[in-house]
C-alpha cells in the first residue's frame, strides 16, 4: 500500500501472473459520518454512483463533494439502496448535472423517494432567507429517470460492457436494498443501511454468500450490541401503559419513514393482545403519507402484513389509531384531558409537528417523551436525552428560538433498524470479502469496529475519509455462483392472468420448482426481455400474489414460488380461474337476465352478481345459479342493491300510453317500496301487481286527484297532551336495556300517532307489552318505526369485535330486509367466541350475524 499525492488517495495493488484488474472507489460523502452517503465506483470504464444523500445537520454543508465526481469524469448510472434522505436527498442535483444517467431502485423506494423529495421542497420553501438547493422541475426530471426492479433480479445497465447489478433485501425499511455489482474486473457489495433483525413491518436482510472482491459496509452501531428487540418493545409498551393509566400523554418523535410504522404496529399489537388498554393513538406529520405508501407496496412488507393488505385490510389505522389532519386536531388533542399517545415526525425533534407537541407536553410531570432512534450530536433529541439525569433546574430544552422547562418523563428505547457490531461481524464472515470499507458511522465507532473485525478476518480493512479514492487492483477476480437460467418462452407482450398457468407449468418442467422468482424474472421467462413499465410490472405482481399457481415467498414476498402440482390441483378443484369464471358468468347470465355488473372476492371464492332486481333474479334464475356454482366451484352472492335506472324503466314500461309520472320517483330501500305520482287513467291494481312481478318491489301510487288536506299531527280530544305523553314515555324507557333513540308525532290516513325509534324494529317489538301499556295510559296510538338505525347497528358490531380483539378484512354489510349483518373475518375465529359475539349482537340489535 502506498500514499498518493492526489487528494490523499490510496492505491492497493495485487498482481498475479502479470494480470492486473482495476476497480476505483471514491468516497464523496458518508465516510466517517452518518449522512450524505455518496460513493463513486469505476469499473470497466463506467462510473457508477451508489446513493446520493444529504447531511441532516443545519451547521454543516448538506451536500456531498460533487466536484470530485466532476473531476473523475461524471456519472454513467446511479443505484439507490433506500429512500432515506441521507441516501437520496441530493438526487435532483446530481441528476440535473448528469441527465443521461439512469437511476435504479426498487418499486417501493421510488414511491417513497417521490414523497420525501416533494416534502423537502415544502420545507425549503418555508425556510425564509435560504436558497433552495433544487426546484420542483428538477425533482420531476429526476423521477422520470428512475428505472425500478425487484430485489434478486440481475440487470445489465450497459450494452457495451459486461456489468451486472443485483439488489438484495437489506431489511432496513420497505424497499431497502443492498447493491451487488459484478464485472470482469471484480465484484463489489454495498450494504446501504442494513438490518439482520426481523421488524414488525419488514423481514431482516436476505443476503446470499456472494463472495465479493470488495465490500462497502455501514457501521452506524459498529461499537454496540443491540438489546433484545422484544424486550425493548415490552419496555416501550409498559411505559405507555403506565402513562396512560395515570392520565398522561406520550409523545414518540419518530422517523416518518420506517420507525413510525414500527411503533404503530407495536402498540396496535399490544392493544389487540390486551397487554395495554385501548386508548387513542394519534399519527401526525409525514407519517400518515408513509403509511399509505407502505400499504401500496405489500410485496415489500412482511408476509403476514402483505396478506392482510391483499384481503383489503388497513394494517395501520383503525378506530383507535387515527390520523391528525390539521392544526385544529392538534389543539384538540392538547386541550383534551383524555390520555393518549402521539406518534409524529421528526425523529430527532429537529422539525415537523413533534417540536410543537414537545413544547406543549414537556411541562407536565404526567407526560412522557420517548426517543426511539439515532440522534445526531446537535439534534434536540440528543440534547433531550442528556437531560434524563440532570437536576430539575437544568432540565431545559431549546428548540429554534423557544426555551421551555422539561418536567415530563424522558426515555430511550432501542428499536434500531441498523445492524449492530455482532451482526456486522456475521455479515463480513458470510461474505468473506477480500477488502472491506467501513462507512456510515462516527469516526470513533468505525475505528473500534475496524480493529475488532481485523482480528477475526483475513480480508483487509479500510476506514476511508471523505475525499479519498482507492484504486483496488485485483489479481484474480472471484468466480460467482449463479443458478442456471430458464430459457425464454419467447411470447409477445406482457403475460396476462390467463397465461399464469402456462408459465407455471413451463417453470416446473424446466427445473424451477425449488426456486423463487421476481416478477421481472417471470416476465423474462415469458418473452425474453424484462420490458414493461412500472404500472404493468406492479399489476403483474398483484396477479402473481393472488394466483393459484404461485405464492409469495414467506420471507421475501417480492419473490414468487411456483406451487407444487398437488396444491395447485386443490386450488383448481375449489375455484375455476378468475377470468374463466367471469366468462362463464356471461354465458349463464346474458344481459337479457338483467345482469349489469359482475365482480369477485377472489380469496373467498365468491362471485358477486349485480342484477337489476335481486329478489326476482334469485327466484327466477335459482337453478341456473346452482348449475353455475357446480361448474365453476365459485359460490354466488347477489348484490342486494337495486338499479335505480332499471326501476324507472320498469315503471315506464307498464304505464298505459296516456299516463305519465308527475314529479320524481322516490325509492325507500329499507321498506322495499317505490313511491310515485301518476297522472291519467289506469288500472291501479294492475299497475301495482305488474310492477311487483317485474321488480319484487311494492309500488305506492299517490293519485294527484286526491284532495285530502294535510294538517299538522296533534293531540285529539281524550288524548294526553303530547309533551306530557313524551315525558311519560321517556320515564318508562329510562332504565330498560335498550336505548330509545327518538320519538315524534306522525300522521297518516288514519290520523295522528306517536312513533318510537329503536336501534331496530326487532328491538322495539321486544317492548310490545310496555308500549301497549303506554298507549292505554296516554290514549295515543304508539307505533314502532319500521326503519333501523343502520349506523348504530354497524357501530355496535365494531365495538363488540374490538373488545374481543377480532378484525375484519372489510367493513360489515347490512341486509335490512333479512335482519342480518355479514362479517368478513380477517383470519379464522374461534367457534366459542363467534357464538358469544352472535348472542351479544342479537341481544343488542335483534339482528343476526352471518359470515
Amino acid at each position: 500500500m502506498k500514499k498518493r499525492s492526489w487528494n490523499g488517495s490510496i492505491s492497493i495493488k495485487t498482481m498475479q501472473n502479470g494480470v492486473d484488474f482495476l476497480m476505483d472507489i471514491m468516497f464523496c460523502g458518508g465516510a466517517g459520518e452518518v449522512g450524505a452517503s455518496c460513493y463513486l465506483v469505476q469499473m470497466e470504464g463506467k462510473n457508477l454512483l451508489l446513493d446520493c444523500g444529504i447531511r441532516m445537520s443545519r451547521t454543516k454543508d448538506v451536500l456531498p463533494d460533487f466536484s470530485l465526481i466532476q473531476d473523475y469524469g461524471g456519472v454513467d448510472a446511479i443505484f439507490i439502496t433506500h429512500a432515506h434522505l441521507d441516501h437520496t436527498g441530493s438526487l435532483p442535483i446530481i441528476s440535473r448535472e448528469y441527465p443521461n444517467a439512469p437511476i435504479y431502485m426498487t418499486h417501493a423506494t421510488k414511491d417513497l423517494v417521490r414523497l420525501l423529495l416533494y416534502d423537502s421542497l415544502k420545507i425549503m420553501d418555508m425556510n425564509e432567507g435560504d436558497i433552495p438547493i433544487y426546484a420542483e422541475a428538477h425533482v420531476r426530471s429526476m423521477l422520470s429517470k428512475i428505472i425500478c426492479y425487484s430485489p434478486e433480479f440481475t440487470i445489465q445497465p450497459f450494452e457495451d460492457v459486461n456489468i451486472r447489478v443485483t439488489f438484495y433485501n437489506a431489511g432496513h425499511i420497505a424497499g431497502g436494498s443492498a447493491v451487488y455489482i459484478q464485472g470482469s474486473e471484480g465484484s463489489l457489495f454495498y450494504s446501504g443501511d442494513i438490518s439482520m433483525t426481523n421488524q414488525r413491518t419488514v423481514s431482516g436482510a436476505s443476503i446470499p454468500r456472494l463472495r465479493p472482491d470488495a465490500a462497502i459496509i455501514e457501521s452506524t452501531y459498529g461499537d454496540k450490541l443491540h438489546a433484545n428487540r422484544e424486550v425493548e418493545e415490552d419496555r416501550l409498551t409498559d411505559m405507555v401503559k403506565g402513562v396512560i393509566l395515570q392520565g398522561g400523554k406520550v409523545l414518540i418523535p419518530a422517523f416518518a419513514l420506517g420507525r413510525a410504522q414500527e411503533i404503530i404496529l407495536i402498540l396496535k399489537r399490544a392493544m389487540n393482545k390486551g397487554t395495554i388498554p385501548k386508548f387513542n393513538i394519534f399519527v401526525d406529520g409525514m407519517v400518515r403519507d408513509i403509511c399509505r405508501i407502505y400499504s401500496l407496496n405489500p410485496n415489500y412488507l412482511k408476509n403476514d402484513l402483505a396478506k392482510r393488505i391483499w384481503k383489503g385490510n388497513d394494517i395501520f389505522f383503525d378506530d383507535f389509531i387515527q390520523r391528525v389532519e390539521n392544526r385544529a386536531d392538534r389543539d384538540e388533542i392538547i386541550a383534551s384531558k383524555d390520555p393518549c399517545c402521539i406518534i409524529s415526525s421528526s425523529g430527532m425533534l429537529n422539525g415537523g409537528p413533534s417540536q410543537w407537541y414537545a413544547q406543549r407536553l414537556a411541562g407536565d410531570e404526567k407526560n412522557f417523551i420517548a426517543i426511539t432512534g439515532y440522534q445526531d450530536e446537535e439534534a434536540p433529541g440528543r440534547i433531550l436525552l442528556n437531560l434524563i439525569d440532570a437536576p430539575p433546574e437544568e432540565r431545559v430544552l431549546r428548540i429554534d428560538d423557544t426555551t421551555f422547562p422539561v418536567k415530563c418523563g424522558i426515555g430511550k428505547y432501542n428499536l434500531s433498524a441498523h445492524a449492530d457490531s455482532d451482526q456486522i461481524m456475521s455479515l463480513v464472515h458470510a461474505l468473506s470479502p477480500k477488502r472491506i470499507f467501513f462507512v456510515h458511522g462516527e469516526g470513533e465507532v468505525i475505528m473500534r469496529l475496524g480493529q475488532n473485525v481485523q482480528r477475526e478476518v483475513r480480508g483487509r480493512i479500510y476506514l476511508p475519509a471523505n475525499g479519498e479514492r482507492y484504486d483496488v487492483r485485483i489479481g484474480r477476480p472471484r468466480k460467482q455462483l449463479e443458478r442456471a437460467n430458464i430459457p425464454s418462452m419467447k411470447r409477445q407482450g406482457m403475460p396476462e392472468e390467463q397465461d399464469i398457468k402456462e408459465i407455471w407449468a413451463y417453470i416446473l418442467n424446466n427445473g424451477g420448482r425449488m426456486f423463487a422468482f421476481s416478477a421481472e424474472q417471470i416476465i423474462y421467462i415469458w418473452k425474453g426481455n424484462d420490458d414493461g413499465n412500472l404500472d404493468e410490472i406492479r399489476a403483474f405482481m398483484d396477479m402473481l400474489s393472488q394466483s393459484s399457481y404461485f405464492e409469495p415467498d414467506a420471507k421475501r414476498p417480492f419473490l414468487f414460488r411456483p406451487l407444487p402440482p398437488d396444491e395447485v390441483k386443490k386450488c383448481e378443484l375449489q375455484y375455476m380461474e378468475l377470468n374463466q369464471m367471469l366468462s362463464k358468468v356471461d354465458e349463464f347470465f346474458p344481459p337479457s337476465t338483467g345482469l349489469y355488473k359482475k365482480g369477485a372476492r377472489h380469496d373467498e371464492g365468491i362471485a358477486i352478481l349485480y342484477f337489476d332486481f335481486p329478489p326476482v333474479a334469485e327466484k327466477k334464475y335459482g337453478d341456473d345459479i346452482k348449475r353455475f356454482e357446480a361448474e365453476t366451484g365459485w359460490k354466488v352472492e347477489l348484490n342486494q342493491e337495486y338499479n335505480m335506472d332499471s326501476i324507472e324503466r320498469a315503471i315506464y314500461s307498464i304505464l298505459p300510453k296516456d299516463v305519465y309520472i308527475d314529479g320524481k320517483i322516490s325509492y325507500y330501500r329499507d321498506q322495499k317500496k317505490v313511491k310515485v305520482k301518476l297522472m291519467g287513467e289506469y288500472n291501479l291494481g294492475e299497475v301495482i301487481n305488474t310492477f311487483y312481478d317485474i321488480t319484487g318491489l311494492t309500488l305506492d301510487v299517490n293519485d294527484t286527484s286526491s284532495t285530502r288536506q294535510n294538517t299538522p299531527p296533534s293531540a285529539q280530544p281524550g288524548q294526553m297532551e303530547q309533551n306530557a305523553a313524551f315525558s311519560m314515555i321517556d320515564e318508562a324507557f329510562r332504565n330498560v336495556r335498550h336505548r330509545l333513540y327518538k320519538k315524534g308525532l306522525k300522521q297518516d290516513d288514519t290520523g295522528s300517532y306517536i312513533e318510537l325509534s329503536f336501534i331496530s324494529p326487532e328491538i322495539g317489538i321486544s317492548y310490545d307489552d310496555l308500549i301497549k301499556d303506554l298507549s292505554s295510559r296516554t290514549r295515543w296510538d304508539i307505533r314502532i318505526s319500521p326503519n333501523p338505525n343502520q349506523n348504530e347497528i354497524l357501530k355496535c358490531i365494531k365495538q363488540i369485535l374490538f373488545k374481543k380483539g377480532l378484525y375484519t378484512k372489510k367493513n360489515p354489510s347490512i341486509y335490512v330486509d333479512r335482519g342480518e349483518v355479514r362479517l368478513y373475518p380477517a383470519d379464522e375465529w374461534n367457534g366459542d367466541i363467534l357464538e358469544c359475539i352472535k348472542a351479544e349482537f342479537k341481544e343488542a340489535t335483534g339482528y343476526d350475524i352471518i359470515l
